[in-house]
C-alpha cells in the first residue's frame, strides 16, 4: 500500500528549489496539494518552475543574503514545513584549498541554513503549531573522497546542526532530520564523475539513486508519520556505508 501524506494545505518552504532533487521535492509536494513555497538564485529556473507549477511561489534570492532571505521568508507567513535544499560543491583537493572556496561552502552548505532555519522556526513558534524540517547533508558528510575536503566538512557540520535544531526546538513541537544521499545522486557526479562512479561501486544495488527517491524520504521526514523521529541523519545510498 503506498503511504499518504496529507500534506494538502500546508505550507512548505524549499531552497533550492529549481533543479535536482529540490525540484523532485517540490513536485511530489505540489502534486499533493501543498502550498509551496521556493527560495532559488537562478532566475531562469525560477521562470521555468513558475511557468510549469503556476500555483507555486518562487522567488529568486541569493541565501547567503541572510537580509534579503529573511525579509523574502517574513512575507510568506508561518510556515508548516522546510526543506533546507540549497548547496554548493566547488571541487578542490585539500592542498589546492583557497579561502574563497573555504568561504563559499561554509556559506551556502552552512551559514544559510542558520538562517533560514531561525526565520522559519521563528514563525513556528509563535503560530504555536511546531512543524517539521529536513535538511540536506550529504554521504560526504560520512566519507570522503579527493577534491572534496571542504565541501565534505560542511556537509558533516550539517548533521550536528540537525541534531542541535532538534534538541533545541524539540520543545516547540519541531522535529529536524538530516538527509544523506550518495554523492552519485548529486551534482558530484557531474563534477567527479569517477569518484561517484567508485562510490557506485560500492553500493549494494549499483546504480545512480534518483532524485525522486530521495523525495520520497524528505516527504516522509517531514510527514506525521514519521512523529518520534527527530535529530537523525538518514543515509540513502544502497548499503555504501553499512554492507
Amino acid at each position: 500500500m503506498a503511504l499518504h501524506y496529507s500534506f494538502s494545505g500546508k505550507k512548505v518552504l524549499v531552497t533550492g528549489g529549481g533543479r535536482g532533487i529540490g525540484r523532485a521535492v517540490v513536485q511530489k509536494l505540489y502534486d499533493d496539494d501543498a502550498k509551496i513555497y521556493i527560495l532559488e538564485k537562478d532566475a531562469e529556473l525560477i521562470q521555468q518552475v513558475q511557468k510549469e507549477l503556476p500555483k507555486a511561489t518562487a522567488v529568486c534570492v541569493d541565501v547567503c543574503d541572510w537580509k534579503a532571505t529573511r525579509e523574502a521568508i517574513l512575507k510568506f507567513g508561518p510556515l508548516d514545513h522546510l526543506v533546507n535544499n540549497a548547496g554548493v560543491l566547488a571541487p578542490q583537493e585539500f592542498m589546492d584549498l583557497t579561502e574563497q572556496v573555504v568561504e563559499l561552502h561554509m556559506a551556502v552548505n552552512f551559514k544559510a541554513m542558520i538562517n533560514v532555519t531561525q526565520s522559519v522556526a521563528k514563525g513556528m513558534i509563535e503560530s504555536g503549531n511546531g512543524g517539521s524540517i529536513v535538511n540536506m547533508s550529504s554521504l560526504a558528510g560520512h566519507l570522503t573522497v579527493p577534491g572534496i575536503c571542504s565541501y565534505s566538512c560542511t556537509k558533516a557540520a550539517v548533521i550536528m546542526l540537525t541534531k542541535s535544531m532538534a534538541l533545541e526546538l524539540g520543545k516547540h513541537k519541531i522535529r529536524a532530520n538530516s538527509v544523506s544521499p550518495t554523492g552519485a545522486a548529486t551534482i558530484m557526479a557531474t563534477l567527479l564523475p569517477e569518484a561517484a562512479g567508485a562510490v557506485i561501486g560500492r553500493a549494494v544495488d549499483p546504480r545512480p539513486v534518483l532524485p525522486e527517491e530521495i523525495a520520497d524520504t524528505i516527504l516522509f521526514l517531514l510527514s506525521p508519520k514519521a512523529g518520534m523521529i527527530t535529530g537523525e541523519d538518514v543515509t540513502i545510498d544502497s548499503g555504501v556505508r553499512t554492507c
